[in-house]
């Protein structure tokens, strides 16, 4: 009969290591993220809820996101400042007799939506994939006379504004092109092109300048140090600066747009002396917007004078430091083939949309840029548990089975010195 033996295990190895990978060969897509996210453009409301189509799928989302286990691990200080920002967002609107609750909760959604992506609850690919097509969709629907028309023939659709439109279709071109492998340089080309074509179909002229100015960041940035990084990014806000002041009235946007961008120019008029008469906490969430003496109310049309109103010089440095942090990456060494380079370009994008535009930094757009960026730093921590999984029982199996592999006898406790074991 054999004797006792001595067991000894092999190192563990993580079970399913291309979970954490935000792109690239190793990674799965997950269908069900990629369903979800297309609901996302749709901005018209549900029938019966009276609530925006997209608002309730985010949520759906996030329920399902809640009963998987992370697979990357999310940096402390994102939840820490997030979480600081909601506490002084609802104390500040409370301290200026502000109902701060609904407001409040959409921003917290959006905080944990970011979240989600970064851990890996929520797949970032399949999700921009899901996106992406559903903006085609969109499209097609549109020129079919199928999806709303709400702006006199330029593309919107479902997504209901057509400077929401322009943001969508300028951001997610720059973020697509990273699901695609780095050697098929063609189909990242036309990738471009084609968002560029939709882009230019929404009118948006905005999102196009930012767009345009995405695009050499995340062709030129690359090949540069973070010193010429750090030039080129104030180089392309100069240009953006100079384009909107000089060219805004070019061509055809001299006549079409003259009204038009008289309202918009006193909107700003009042939006910038109800940001300089702010106190340095804000004057609490919902507040930016103007009112003119004939009754109408406007909501701002520059995000930056819009965080100042909301939340002072809080909620401006709060903001700007998670898009530049996790979005643009400011503080991150990357190589020419890093995908942080796509993801500073849609950051970029955002920031430079803010200018002309309200509601963007709270927009699930701009939070979903921060997302991906928070994932792919997230992606170079360790795992957050030995057999992370977005399927954990699966997990379970695969780590058992593999153990069981992977252990073996190494001695034998016998005697054989008159031939016979004991």
């Amino acid at each position: 009969m054999a004797g006792p033996s001595l067991m000894v295990s092999t190192p563990h190895r993580e079970v399913f290591p291309r979970q954490r990978e935000v792109f690239g060969p190793g990674h799965r897509s997950r269908l069900l993220d990629a369903l979800l996210a297309m609901a996302l453009v749709v901005r018209v409301d549900f029938p019966t809820l009276g609530l925006p189509t997209a608002q309730i799928v985010l949520i759906v989302l996030l329920a399902v996101a809640c009963f998987r286990r992370p697979t990357r691990t999310l940096e402390v200080w994102f939840p820490l400042i997030a979480g600081l920002l909601l506490a002084f967002l609802a104390v500040e609107s409370l301290v200026n007799d502000v109902s701060p609750i609904q407001r409040l909760g959409n921003i917290a959604i959006l905080f944990t939506m970011t979240a989600f992506l970064a851990s890996g609850r929520i797949d970032v690919a399949s999700t921009i994939k899901g996106i992406a097509a559903a903006l085609v969709i969109n499209a097609g629907l549109f020129y079919a006379g199928v999806a709303p028309d709400n702006y006199g023939g330029v593309l919107t659709g479902y997504l209901s504004d057509k400077n929401v439109a322009g943001m969508f279709h300028a951001v997610i071109p720059l973020l697509l092109v990273l699901t695609v492998d780095r050697s098929k340089v063609v189909l990242r080309a036309l990738i471009l092109v084609a968002g560029a074509g939709l882009l230019v179909l929404t009118d948006s002229r905005t999102s196009m300048a930012a767009f345009a100015l995405g695009v050499v960041w995340l062709v030129v940035a690359r090949w540069l140090g973070p010193g010429l990084r750090f030039l080129l990014a104030g180089g392309l806000l100069g240009v953006f600066l100079w384009a909107d002041h000089n060219l805004a009235g070019f061509g055809r946007y001299g006549t079409a747009r003259a009204g038009s961008d008289a309202l918009r120019e006193q909107i700003d008029t009042a939006s910038r002396a109800k940001a300089e008469a702010a106190p340095w906490y804000g004057d609490g969430l919902g507040t930016a917007t103007v009112t003119f003496e004939d009754g109408d109310r406007w909501f701002f049309h520059n995000s930056y004078d819009a965080l100042i109103v909301e939340g002072g010089i809080v909620l401006l440095v709060g903001m700007l430091g998670l898009y530049l942090l996790a979005g643009v990456g400011v503080f991150t060494s990357t190589d020419r083939n890093d995908p942080r380079h796509g993801v500073a370009a849609g950051a970029i994008v955002v920031l430079l949309c803010a200018f002309r535009l309200g509601e963007v930094f709270f927009a699930p757009i701009g939070l979903f840029v921060v997302g991906v960026g928070l994932a792919l730093t997230a992606e170079k921590l360790p795992a957050p548990h030995p057999w992370a999984s977005p399927d954990p029982w699966r997990a379970q199996r695969a780590q058992t089975t593999r153990h069981a592999q992977t252990t073996e006898p190494v001695h034998e406790v016998s005697s054989a010195r008159d031939g016979s074991s004991r």
